[in-house]
């Protein structure tokens, strides 16, 4: 039977929690303060903790910090108070509360709070879905996957690592395709020099052709000095050229060349330098459209698009989901000093029904906030945000009937329909229990019952 020590020093609130938990089937302890929760603590080892912010002796807080070392299967901690500021929740929470209950709190409302709290302790024996596999296992250099597309990429990355041949690689944005070169690269005779990448995208047009060939000293204002450009840094080794529809037509004639001649020419300078450098370029855009509106060249594409790989969207191998989810929790479970040890079916079948349109870049992004928002060793369904959800959890959390019971619910109705009427009449009673089609006898005691000025 789970067990749930009560921490108050109201008997009232006590006595209440007590029966309700008893017969749902918990079983209970109590206890009047802080000093006296951590020896029941220590001796009975309850699943659960309900730990009023403000006690004699020793309050919540105090309480809660001493809780945490205690002993390695620690209780989750749900706090309760009537007077909770916004400092003490997220106080109260960095310190490694489960969740917080506003008094007077509903019955019912604290009930689901304890189930939670419980889920997240299951026994991983209970739970449907584990995560046991080491997160490097399926990995190559941190691509992760074993989906088919995925190995069908993996195939081609092996075939190309070790030539010379210019790759494309296109994919949607957060497809992982700087992974990819870094992968070909890795695994190419290359790989003991550093790969150099650029954003093509990122830098402005003036600039990327000195940053890509260097320039001469005196070839512009401020050129006090000759400066090498990033295809000489890289020779012998590979540069990524990521976004590379993005550039120029003018730069577009000068990598044609470079991949035409393999030499470069630096600004304000007249010599051709040969260089041995293997180019990898990405894209996520549509390279044969943008031929067609004349904003890339057709001949470049074809030097560029020797090797092409297609980088599948993270919605086309859902398979590869569970995976990735294990290998970010490890990642950031390292980072963060946060461990996760299972996760709920529940929350993976949520994942994995989802389309993702940011890839595995939003993926990971998720995943890294879940282990912000998990209390306890278990990822639920309610850690995972996923955009097309949050306008409609906005209106359950506004919705202001929620928690409610349904005679609470046609107290509130008939309260305001009360009050609306009576403005509208001007106060006049006799006209408003006729438009509520009531007696005026009837009206007056409501107006007393529900305390209406």
């Amino acid at each position: 039977m789970q067990r749930v020590l009560i921490v108050d020093d109201e008997a009232n609130v006590r006595k209440a929690l007590t029966t309700t938990l008893r017969k749902a089937g918990y079983d209970t302890l109590e206890a009047t303060d802080g000093r006296a929760a951590l020896e029941m603590a220590a001796r009975h080892h309850p699943d659960v903790m309900l730990v009023d912010l403000r006690m004699p002796e020793m309050d919540g807080m105090e309480t809660l910090r001493r809780m945490q070392p205690l002993h390695a299967a620690s209780p989750a901690i749900i706090m309760m108070t009537a007077y909770g500021s916004a400092h003490e929740v997220m106080e109260a929470m960095k310190l490694g509360a489960f969740d917080y209950v506003q008094k007077p709190f509903d019955l019912m409302q604290v009930k689901q709070v304890i189930k939670k709290a419980l889920d997240s302790r299951m026994p991983m024996t209970q739970q449907e879905e584990w995560l046991e596999t080491n997160p490097d296992v399926y990995a190559m250099n941190h691509m992760v996957g074993l989906s088919a597309p995925m190995q069908e990429v993996y195939k081609l990355v092996g075939k190309v690592s070790m030539s010379k041949a210019t790759v494309l690689i296109q994919g949607e944005s957060g497809t992982g395709k700087e992974l990819i070169a870094k992968a070909i690269h890795a695994n190419s005779p290359r790989c003991k020099k550093t790969m150099i990448s650029v954003n093509c995208g990122a830098i402005p047009e003036n600039l990327l052709e000195s940053e890509l060939f260097g320039y001469e000293r005196g070839a512009f204002t401020g050129a006090n000095e000759r400066k090498l450009g990033l295809f000489e840094i890289a020779d012998q080794s590979t540069i990524f050229l990521d976004e590379v529809g993005e550039l120029s037509l003018p730069l577009q004639v000068k990598l044609l060349r470079v991949l035409q001649e393999r030499s470069i020419t630096r600004v304000g300078g007249l010599e051709a330098i040969p260089i041995d450098v293997r180019v990898i370029a990405a894209t996520n855009q549509d390279l044969q459209e943008r031929i067609k509106q004349n904003l890339f060249r057709e001949d470049l594409f074809y030097r560029l698009n020797v090797v092409p790989i297609q980088v599948p969207p993270l919605r086309e191998r859902k398979d590869d989901i569970p995976m990735l989810l294990h290998y970010f929790i490890a990642k950031f479970g390292e980072e963060t000093g946060k461990k996760l040890s299972y996760v709920s079916k529940q929350a993976i079948e949520k994942l994995v029904a989802y389309d993702w349109p940011g890839n595995v870049r939003q993926l990971e992004n998720c995943i890294e906030r879940a282990l912000v928002i998990a209390n306890g060793p278990a990822l639920l369904p309610e850690h995972i945000d996923l955009p097309a959800e949050r306008k409609e959890e906005g209106f359950r959390q506004n919705d202001p009937y929620k928690g409610k019971t349904m005679k609470e619910i046609l107290r509130e109705v008939e309260r305001e329909v009360i009050i609306r009427t009576l403005q509208e009449t001007k106060g006049n009673k006799l006209q408003a229990a006729n438009r509520l089609e009531m007696s005026r006898r009837a009206l007056l005691y409501k107006i007393e019952e529900y305390g209406v000025q």
